[in-house]
């Protein structure tokens, strides 16, 4: 304890630096994989039962999840009613693969649908996308989502 001065100083140093890695997301004090959300959550979930053609991840607690759509020829007549039965099938999908109770509290999920021809982009929030898991009727499907997806749809 010759140095009394230089201990303290080091310690403060130390807090100064523990401080700031944190706050601003840097150094050897934060790791995003310690910051828990419900979207990691369903990420874990969905990417274990996902085809190579999609890709799901997080933004903050929002959902995204990209689709290459495959299933649908390139020279598919009535392509649009097609890409909207596929988005509302991967949507439905969604629902029933992943835990209720997680899927509820992502704020929202954006889905992109892409195609040669044509892309659609939709966005819903977790607590509508629940439903898609207990509807059964394509009637009852078909009226939920008209009331709650916003949709995009852009031509190649």
């Amino acid at each position: 304890m010759k140095n009394p001065i230089l201990t303290l100083g080091i310690i403060l140093f130390g807090m100064f630096l523990y401080t700031v890695g944190s706050k601003e997301k840097w150094g050897i004090f934060f790791n995003e994989k310690l910051i828990s959300s419900s979207c990691k959550a369903v990420v874990i979930q969905v990417e274990k039962r996902i085809p190579a053609n999609w890709k799901a991840f997080c933004e903050g607690n929002n959902l995204a999840v990209e689709i290459q759509e495959i299933a649908i020829p390139a020279d598919a007549s009535h392509l649009e009613a097609l890409m909207y039965r596929q988005l509302a099938n991967h949507m439905s999908y969604i629902a029933h693969v992943s835990h209720v109770d997680m899927l509820e509290k992502v704020d929202f999920i954006r889905f992109k649908v892409s195609h040669p021809k044509m892309e659609i982009n939709a966005v819903t929030e977790g607590k509508y996308i629940v439903k898609l898991a207990t509807l059964e009727t394509p009637e009852h499907i078909m009226t939920h989502l008209k009331s709650t997806v916003q949709v995009k749809q852009t031509v190649k």
